[in-house]
C-alpha cells in the first residue's frame, strides 16, 4: 500500500480521472487529453489520502475471520464475487451476497446495498459497514451429514487412505505435484474453460494441454507441507491477468473464444471468470477450515487419491517414455488405430522441427508440455499421447501385445482416468 501523498486529476468534461503521485504525472495526464485555452478550467486536481487496499483482499480477510468465529465447521454465509471487466481485469470491485456492491476509488470505498449507499475511508470502516449487512443474511445449512451420500469427513479420510494404498511410495515432492494436478482439474479444467475449448474454438487440444500444464506448475509452486494459502491458490488459477504460454492473458483467451452467435460460446467470459473466482474463493475458505480439522498433510493426501495421467502425476514419466518409444517405431502397438490411415505416414515422418530430435523431444515432455511449441503440442495430441497405455505390464498387456508371465494370470485392469494428459 502506498502511504505517500496522492492526487486525483479529473477531466471535468468527461469525468475521466487518474491518480498521480507527482506534478509531472498530472501534467502528463492533462497533456494526454487535449490542448486547452488559457481561460478554460477543464481539469481539477485534489489531494487525496493514502492509497487504501483493494476491497477483495480486505473482504476476504473479513470473511475468513467470520469463518473462524463459527463452531460448526462451516464457512460463514458470505458469498464473494469479484467483478471482471475488459478494462479492469484486476477485479477492483466486489459483489457480496449477490446484491451488495463494493467499489474502490483509491482512497475510499463505496458500498451500495439494496436500499442504502455508504462510503468508507478506511478498511476498518468498510468492515463495520459489512458487519451490519452480515447480520441481515440468514444461514442456509448445507446437506445434513446424515445424508446417505458420503460427507466431506468420510471423503477426506477415504481419499487419504486411497493415496496411501496407491502411492505410498511417493515422496513429498511427488505428492505435491499430484495434488497440483487434481486441484488444477477442479478449479481450472472442469470449469467454463472447458466450454471455451469445446466445439469450434481457437483453443485447440494442444493449446489446452500447454495451458493446463502451466496452471499445474503455478499450483505446485504454492503447495507445501508447511503452509498453503488455499484462497490464494484458487485466485492465482483464475486470475484474469495471468499470462498463459500462448502469450495471452486468461481474459484474452476467454474473449478470443467468445462468440455470441454460437450457443456453445455465447456466455460473456468476464461473467464466467467472475463465477470461477467466486467458486475459487468458496473452495479456498472451505479447505482452510478442513485443514484445521484434518491437518495439512491429510488434506493434501486426500487430493492425491487418483492419478489422471497429467504432467505432474506419477504416471506422466511412464506415458512420456512409452510415447517416445512409439514415435520412433511405426510398428509400435500404440499406432494400431492409425497406421493404416492414408495420412499417417506423412504425419508420422514430419514432426515439427523443435521435436524432430527424439532426445530433445523427451527432455521437453518430461519438463512439461507447456514448454512445447503450439505445433509440437498439437502433434502430440494428434498422436494420442493421452491414450498411451499406462499399465505397468507386470502381468503382460493384451493391449500392447505383451503376453502374461504365466497364462493363468488374468489380464490386468487398466487404472486411471481415460483423458488426454492436461487437456
Amino acid at each position: 500500500m502506498n502511504n505517500s501523498a496522492l492526487w486525483r486529476v479529473v477531466d471535468n468534461e468527461t469525468g475521466t480521472e487518474s491518480i498521480v503521485s507527482t506534478p509531472s504525472e498530472a501534467v502528463a495526464f492533462v497533456n494526454s487529453r487535449f490542448d486547452t485555452d488559457d481561460d478554460d478550467e477543464p481539469f481539477s486536481i485534489t489531494k487525496i489520502g493514502p492509497l487504501l487496499p483493494k476491497p477483495l483482499g480486505a473482504i476476504i480477510a473479513w470473511a475468513v475471520e467470520k469463518d473462524g468465529e463459527r463452531t460448526d465447521g462451516r464457512t460463514a454465509p458470505i458469498t464473494i464475487r469479484p467483478v471482471v471487466t475488459e478494462n479492469a481485469i484486476e477485479c477492483d470491485d466486489v459483489v457480496l451476497w449477490g446484491d451488495v456492491y463494493v467499489s474502490w476509488d483509491h482512497d475510499r470505498y463505496t458500498i451500495e446495498g439494496p436500499a442504502e449507499y455508504s462510503e468508507a475511508d478506511s478498511a476498518a470502516e468498510l468492515i463495520e459497514i459489512l458487519d451490519e449487512y452480515a447480520g441481515d443474511y440468514e444461514y442456509v445449512p448445507e446437506e445434513s451429514d446424515s445424508h446417505p451420500r458420503l460427507n466431506h469427513r468420510e471423503l477426506i479420510r477415504y481419499g487419504a487412505q486411497e493415496c496411501a494404498n496407491r502411492f505410498g511410495h511417493l515422496n513429498d515432492d511427488a505428492l505435491l505435484w499430484l495434488a497440483a494436478t487434481r486441484i488444477t482439474l477442479a478449479l481450472w479444467r472442469n470449469t467454463p474453460v472447458e466450454n471455451w475449448h469445446a466445439g469450434t474454438s481457437p483453443l485447440h487440444d494442444g493449446t489446452m494441454m500447454r495451458i493446463n500444464a502451466a496452471t499445474t506448475r503455478i499450483v505446485r509452486s504454492m503447495l507445501s507441507f508447511d503452509h498453503v494459502d488455499w484462497i490464494a491458490v484458487g485466485l492465482a488459477i483464475v486470475n484474469p491477468s495471468r499470462v498463459l504460454p500462448t502469450g495471452q492473458s486468461v481474459l484474452d483467451l476467454g474473449l478470443a473464444c467468445h462468440n455470441p452467435d454460437d450457443p456453445a460460446h455465447e456466455v460473456d467470459p468476464r461473467e464466467e471468470l467472475a463465477e470461477m473466482a467466486q467458486a475459487a474463493i468458496d473452495w479456498g475458505r472451505t479447505y482452510r477450515l478442513r485443514e484445521k480439522e484434518f491437518g495439512l498433510r491429510t488434506l493434501i493426501e486426500f487430493f492425491c487419491a487418483f492419478d489422471n495421467g497429467w504432467f505432474g502425476a506419477p504416471s506422466w514419466g511412464r506415458i512420456v517414455d512409452r510415447f517416445l518409444t512409439a514415435v520412433d517405431d511405426r510398428e509400435n502397438a500404440h499406432w494400431r488405430m492409425h497406421r493404416d490411415k492414408p495420412w499417417f505416414d506423412e504425419w508420422f515422418t514430419n514432426r515439427p522441427a523443435d521435436i524432430a530430435d527424439t532426445t530433445e523431444f523427451r527432455r521437453l515432455l518430461h519438463a512439461g508440455p507447456d514448454l512445447l511449441s503450439e505445433e509440437a503440442a498439437e502433434w502430440c495430441v494428434e498422436g494420442a499421447i493421452g491414450y498411451v497405455c499406462q499399465d505397468d505390464h507386470a502381468n503382460g498387456c493384451p493391449r500392447c501385445g505383451i503376453p502374461p508371465a504365466t497364462e493363468s494370470l488374468a489380464s490386468p485392469i487398466q487404472d486411471g482416468e481415460a483423458s488426454h494428459p492436461n487437456e
